[in-house]
């Protein structure tokens, strides 16, 4: 089952994507590194570290528990609650244009991000995304494995026999390129997000996007 018009389907990931979450992210990190009495980090820092989902963003900046352990697990979990909780959309915004797209875009698209399945669930719910039509929404910790895994991105085209060579991974991190990569689909690098240009141009993307609403233009749409 295809769209009838054959349009591409578009994954997206989220943050750095379609949505703007850095400030919330570094405030609630901050408040969580004061309470340990650790160094409080700036906002480039902790740029650096999105995209490779809650559990790794903890285990950097708590570097003494190990990423499988209980006590990391728990400072996980710690933290899922005071940024889900307290902190998740106080800052956050939509990148410009990204509403009016997903509302106007009638092919199938679908969301695939490393950030735990709770809070992307939230988000959604707040900017009424979720009233939107989506194939799927798949978190960090929706399946065996994240991006850069493919298993995402094969769990989606599977559920709408969608071929590799009409989906695109759209994104600001390498984790999409790569999962990009390991599914044969093809790629579109967005600049306007995390990641500097130089750490997304070795995976040769087939689109890259300065602004969101670039997309439109570049797909012909």
């Amino acid at each position: 089952m295809t769209n009838s018009h054959n349009l591409p389907l578009l994954i997206f990931d989220l943050d750095g994507t379609l949505i703007d979450s850095a400030a919330d992210i570094h405030f609630a990190l901050n408040k969580m590194l004061k309470k340990y009495k650790r160094r409080e980090v700036d906002m480039a820092t902790l740029v650096s570290h999105i995209g490779d989902g809650l559990t790794k963003l903890v285990n950097d900046f708590f570097p003494e528990y190990h990423i499988e352990s209980q006590e990391n697990s728990e400072k996980v979990e710690e933290f899922l609650s005071l940024y889900s909780d307290e902190h998740l959309t106080d800052l956050t915004t939509l990148y410009p244009g990204v509403y009016e797209f997903l509302s106007y875009y009638n092919g199938p698209k679908a969301l695939i991000t490393n950030k735990n399945i709770k809070p992307t669930l939230q988000i959604f719910d707040y900017y009424k995304l979720n009233q939107l039509e989506w194939v799927d929404i798949i978190g960090g910790d929706s399946l065996a494995e994240k991006k850069p895994s493919p298993l995402g991105l094969h769990t989606v085209m599977k559920k709408i026999n969608y071929s590799p060579d009409n989906t695109w991974m759209i994104g600001d991190g390498r984790p999409d390129m790569k999962s990009a990569l390991a599914a044969g689909c093809k790629k579109a690098a967005v600049h306007y997000g995390y990641s500097k240009p130089e750490e997304l141009d070795p995976f040769k993307p087939d689109l890259i996007l300065k602004n969101f609403s670039d997309l439109k233009n570049l797909l012909n749409l």
